[in-house]
């Protein structure tokens, strides 16, 4: 970094700048800096009172860098993790490297507040207990972190929505990349209300990896109809589902349902409804269609789809087509 900087300085006198401030945090993040240490840094670069507040808690330094009470004021600010915010008090028109300045603060505030925060020390513990790269002993360390009975069943619940907080206080999640995109994972409270979720089987902390891998699954089956889907209730579907994922052979009647849903907008909402209900008129009735219309349109797609959707076969076969092509096509991102 310091041979990066002398060459550009007779270059870019800015851009020599900009990576100072890069490489001034850094060296604050490597050396596990506070967040006062943080805030003291970032205002004697700024030359301004640089501010932090995060759960609850609002720390403030001058531009000398000397703690001091926040005024209250409208700042450039920069969000982190946990609701967290930081600001410096520039009043006038920003300088060349406030944005930097910003930018690396938040990051190395997010890092600092992660290394030291209760809800950060829960997140990791629970990322811990759902992996199944992690040793047995790791995952056993991470249940008693927890505060997990060693032979209670638990659920792990797989969603997109943010995490709830219910009476007891905001349950233990942890944002999680997968394949299909980042999903929260969240230790199941089975009083919470979901608005999109998969529900994972229960398990022993032992086997959290299991209930994780399932709440997945069932998330990655969830459609407009059943935002919720609760693992348990897949029955034969799960197992089909987790060796789907593993199979490398082609399916006709997914590419075939790919190709009719990408040309018949709607079409994914009424074959749902099909497989659904016990008629062609109740599928009608849910669909929001005339009977003649749903009539018409399940010869279609019959045709288009190579059997017949309105036979209990075709049905049975049209719902594994549809549950293998979300598993195909679900994204999170």
């Amino acid at each position: 970094m310091q041979e990066l900087v002398g060459r550009l300085t007779a270059v870019d006198a800015e851009a020599t700048e900009t990576l100072k401030v890069i490489a001034y945090f850094d060296a604050l993040i490597h050396g596990h800096a506070t967040a006062e240490v943080l805030l003291r840094g970032a205002a004697i670069l700024s030359g301004c009172a640089a501010g932090q507040t995060v759960s609850g808690k609002t720390m403030r330094v001058d531009a000398s860098g000397v703690r001091a009470a926040a005024p209250p004021g409208v700042w450039p600010s920069r969000s982190f993790e946990d609701g967290g915010v930081v600001w410096i008090e520039r009043s006038g028109p920003a300088h060349a490297n406030d944005e930097m300045i910003l930018e690396r603060l938040a990051i190395a505030a997010g890092i600092a507040h992660e290394r030291t925060s209760p809800a950060a020390a829960s997140r990791r513990a629970l990322e811990t207990l759902i992996d199944d790269q992690a040793s047995a002993e790791a995952r056993s360390d991470a249940a008693k972190r927890l505060h997990l009975d060693p032979h209670t069943r638990y659920r792990i619940i797989a969603t997109t929505d943010a995490a709830p907080t219910t009476s007891a206080g905001r349950m233990p999640s942890v944002v999680v990349g997968t394949a299909h995109g980042p999903v929260r994972a969240v230790l199941a409270d089975e009083t919470s209300t979901w608005r999109h979720a998969g529900i994972g089987i229960r398990c022993t902390p032992p086997s959290m990896p299991e209930s994780w891998a399932s709440a997945v699954i069932a998330l990655r089956l969830a459609s407009a109809r059943e935002p919720v889907v609760d693992a348990a209730d897949l029955g034969a579907l799960l197992p089909l589902a987790i060796a789907a994922d593993a199979s490398t052979l082609g399916m006709p009647d997914v590419a075939a349902l790919s190709d009719l849903v990408a040309t018949h907008p709607g079409g994914e909402v009424l074959l749902d409804a099909i497989t659904a209900t016990d008629s062609l008129r109740a599928a009608g009735v849910e669909a929001g269609l005339h009977h003649s219309t749903v009539q018409a349109r399940a010869e279609q797609y019959s045709d288009a789809l190579g059997f017949d959707i309105r036979s209990p076969r075709g049905r049975v076969r049209l719902s594994l087509a549809l549950a293998m092509h979300r598993l195909a096509t679900s994204r999170f991102d």
